[in-house]
């Protein structure tokens, strides 16, 4: 558990990190303040991922597990761990949000702009300062944190980028709008549907009412007839009533007269 709260915050404070550089860097270059990455806060996934890639091999360097790997053999991993992450991070932002954050189509052998040789060589030698200098330091500081103060930082951390990715992904897809609109498709749909059904019903009964009143119905079926075709119910029950008592009466006197 300890080790898994340790790569998120490693992820949440390289993301940090990898904002404050871009935005630096943009700003100096468009002689314009620029707000880097596509989340509202200033994070940057992208440099926590490729963190948490050379974090694991610090970690495995410091276990044994593999020899000390020299500077050039930092900076090849970081090349292509710049390609591996960018090239299919950018294709999906722009599939999903149908935008491109970065655009490295006039840079040479680039690839579709989307990663390039001098941009993932630059990553590489940022790989080695990460790996020599930035990791050790935040392992030093990281490895004094008891349990309890990795595990509210780490669910810190996942709260923020969970309610930044929600809020950025909800603004950018216009995800509200989506669901009024999906709202608004089922309502319209069942309100179609319980009128097909009550003007079915609707139907079924003149039909049943035009088929009795087929009949030759004499005296009182002939009356209850016609009361149904002008839908006139309230009438028929005070017929019912008034025949009732009729017939309850007519009761009462033959007793009467019996007697």
């Amino acid at each position: 558990m300890r080790l898994l709260n340790r790569y998120t915050v490693i992820f949440f404070i390289f993301s940090f990190l990898g904002w404050v550089w871009e935005s630096i860097f943009c700003t100096i270059c468009e002689h314009k303040w620029s707000n880097r990455g596509f989340l509202y806060g200033p994070v940057c996934p992208i440099y926590g991922f490729g963190a948490i890639i050379f974090f694991i091999i610090y970690d495995l360097i410091k276990a044994g597990k593999i020899p000390e790997i020299k500077w050039w053999m930092i900076l090849i991993v970081g090349f292509i761990v710049s390609m591996i992450l960018e090239y299919p991070t950018s294709w999906f932002l722009e599939k999903v949000f149908n935008a491109r954050w970065w655009d490295y189509s006039a840079y040479p052998l680039n690839i579709n702009g989307r990663t390039s040789v001098p941009t993932s060589l630059g990553f590489g030698v940022a790989a080695i300062i990460i790996m020599k200098l930035l990791i050790p330091a935040a392992d030093k500081v990281i490895s004094k944190c008891p349990d309890l103060m990795l595990n509210i930082l780490s669910f810190i951390f996942i709260a923020i980028i969970s309610v930044d990715i929600t809020l950025t992904v909800s603004a950018i897809s216009d995800f509200q709008f989506k669901v009024a609109s999906i709202d608004e498709g089922f309502q319209n749909h069942m309100t179609e549907t319980v009128n097909r059904i009550l003007s079915t019903q609707g139907e079924f009964y003149h039909r049943a009412v035009a088929r009795i009143s087929l009949f030759v119905m004499a005296g009182r079926k002939g009356h209850i007839a016609k009361r149904l075709q002008k839908r006139d119910f309230k009438g028929l029950i005070q017929d019912f009533f008034d025949f009732e008592k009729k017939d309850k009466d007519k009761n009462q006197d033959g007793k009467n007269d019996g007697n």
